[in-house]
């Protein structure tokens, strides 16, 4: 609707129905650069400026923003992926060291292990060869024999020893072996 002024000057009164599309992302601000620029057009229009000349300007303007951004955002990015590179790199090493040294570790105690039950059995096995394997079978079955009795009565006995690498057992004045007795409590 067209309002005559005093002045001589018209406005306009907005007598738009809007139908919720005023909750748009183009708002009051966009409309007000768009109205700047399109007034510094005008104004360059009637002061005869080339316009093809200024807007070639304005874009190679805004093209150099442009690049210049988008120059520092790769520099960002390519940084921030070196920086998690190097920190991965690390990290793997790390990993690798330790794995290293853990089997390393194993690799040692398996050693130990086995050259400790290999001398026993070099021992075991000289001499008398056939005597000492029945001494074996015997002593083994003998043991058997005790599990089992043990966990039918549940009544557990069990030598006490020492907790060193010989596993020595604990005797009386007479070299009588001290022996652990006790029965398993269901509760």
């Amino acid at each position: 609707m067209e309002i005559t002024n005093s002045d001589g000057t018209v406005s306009f009164q907005d007598v738009t129905q809007y139908s919720n599309r005023e909750k748009s992302f183009f708002g009051a601000k966009d409309a007000n650069r768009m109205n700047e620029a399109l007034n510094t057009i005008m104004s360059m229009v009637e002061n005869g400026t080339d316009l093809y000349t200024a807007f070639q300007n304005y874009f190679a303007l805004q093209k150099e923003m442009f690049e210049e951004k988008a120059t520092n955002t790769n520099n960002d990015f390519t940084s921030y992926v070196n920086g998690l590179k190097a920190e991965g790199d690390k990290t793997l090493e790390t990993i690798k060291t330790n794995y290293r040294q853990e089997v390393t570790d194993f690799k040692e105690a398996q050693e130990k292990s086995f050259n400790i039950w290999f001398d026993l059995v070099r021992g075991q096995l000289s001499g008398d060869v056939a005597g000492n394997l029945l001494n074996q079978i015997e002593s083994a079955t003998e043991r058997v024999r005790l599990i089992e009795s043990m966990c039918l009565t549940n009544d557990f006995i069990a030598p006490i020893a020492t907790d060193d690498d010989t596993l020595t057992f604990l005797t009386d004045d007479q070299g009588n072996v001290l022996l652990a007795d006790w029965k398993y409590k269901e509760v």
